[in-house]
């Protein structure tokens, strides 16, 4: 079987990956309009698996789909390390929602709605005593939290570069690098199946589809010492902050509805970095090392879609959930196209579609 794969973000990638990993004997290629290197949305976002803290704020079918990856990550990442002898973190130590007194509002909207709606062993009240125990910098400030503990945070900073080595070691994924496919009925007389994986790039040849525009920061404070995710509350945008390695922190606030994927405005970025000052005022001493932002792939209902037709297959809208969605996705995508659709979690983001 020869299979085409158009895109090389998140999903392509992953989905070459554990193509090559269930059966050696097809010949994949993988096509990008950038290079490998290129810092796409994937490589940019903070990658957190926190689909039990997202609940309040997005629909419940997040938290099944966020469910079943947990698993995917803790099985697959061992994996990929040992092809490549290159050490990819998952610290799964949970999140720790927090408010400040004057947001207590949006506090008490978010703690009803995660009584009502996720399972009481996936989350605790925290006191002050307890969130000092977990996160005694955070006790300095909040007196009280939420806490998620089964959710994480993949290293993509070092996922990226593991994947581009499995590619070059494996001889039978072909990589065409800063190649433009905007025709995929062209390519398709070439291959027996091509996925579209194209995100913001397949925008013309998609319904209901939009993009949505995030802006992070990536700063190294030495100062601070967090070990796990930290979401605060705010009424204008949530904040988030997710550890890496060596003091690093990736940081993350606004969800606009763009296109647009110019520079990081003044008043945005004063805006994301005094939210950051007031949670810890340990960040005032670190260092920006860049603002980066990207544009999320969605449909009108923010939730994923698989496209299926007899040769082209369309896997899209995965919004600001690329890690929480990618690996059950591909999971179905993977017995569907083997044949085990006994095996489909979610088949009800997969829509025939005859291309």
């Amino acid at each position: 079987m020869k299979i085409a794969i158009i895109g090389m973000g998140l999903v392509g990638r992953i989905l070459a990956w554990r193509l090559h990993e269930s059966d050696q004997t097809i010949k994949i290629s993988l096509f990008d309009q950038q290079d490998r290197d290129y810092y796409g949305t994937g490589l940019i976002a903070a990658a957190m698996v926190a689909p039990h803290s997202e609940v309040p704020n997005t629909e419940p079918i997040v938290q099944r789909l966020g469910q079943h990856s947990f698993q995917r990550w803790k099985d697959w990442l061992p994996k990929l390390e040992a092809q490549t002898q290159q050490e990819i973190s998952y610290q799964q130590n949970g999140t720790i929602v927090v408010a400040h007194p004057q947001d207590q509002s949006d506090w008490q909207r978010f703690q009803i709605k995660a009584q009502a709606h996720i399972d009481s062993k996936e989350w605790q009240t925290l006191n002050q005593t307890q969130l000092k125990h977990l996160e005694p910098e955070l006790a300095q400030t909040f007196s009280q939290g939420l806490y998620f503990p089964n959710e994480g945070v993949v290293d993509n900073q070092a996922l990226y570069p593991a994947l581009n080595h499995y590619f070059k070691q494996a001889e039978i994924i072909s990589l065409y690098e800063n190649t433009r496919i905007d025709n995929l009925n062209l390519i398709s007389a070439n291959f027996d199946k091509v996925f579209d994986c194209r995100g913001n790039g397949a925008s013309h040849d998609l319904n209901n589809f939009r993009s949505v525009r995030g802006e992070v920061a990536r700063v190294i404070a030495p100062e601070v010492k967090f070990s796990r995710a930290i979401r605060l509350l705010h009424p204008r945008f949530p904040l988030y902050i997710a550890p890496r390695k060596n003091d690093e922190y990736i940081i993350g606030a606004t969800q606009i509805e763009s296109d647009i994927d110019t520079p990081v405005t003044i008043r945005s970025g004063l805006e994301l970095l005094s939210a950051l000052y007031s949670l810890h005022q340990g960040f005032g001493e670190a260092q920006i090392l860049e603002f980066l932002v990207g544009l999320r792939p969605t449909f009108s209902d923010n939730l994923p879609k698989i496209e299926w037709g007899e040769k082209i297959i369309r896997i899209n809208g995965l919004y600001r959930h690329g890690y929480l969605f990618a690996p059950i996705l591909i999971d179905d995508v993977l017995n569907k196209i083997m044949g085990n659709e006994t095996g489909i979690h979610f088949p009800q983001f997969i829509v025939n579609n005859e291309s």
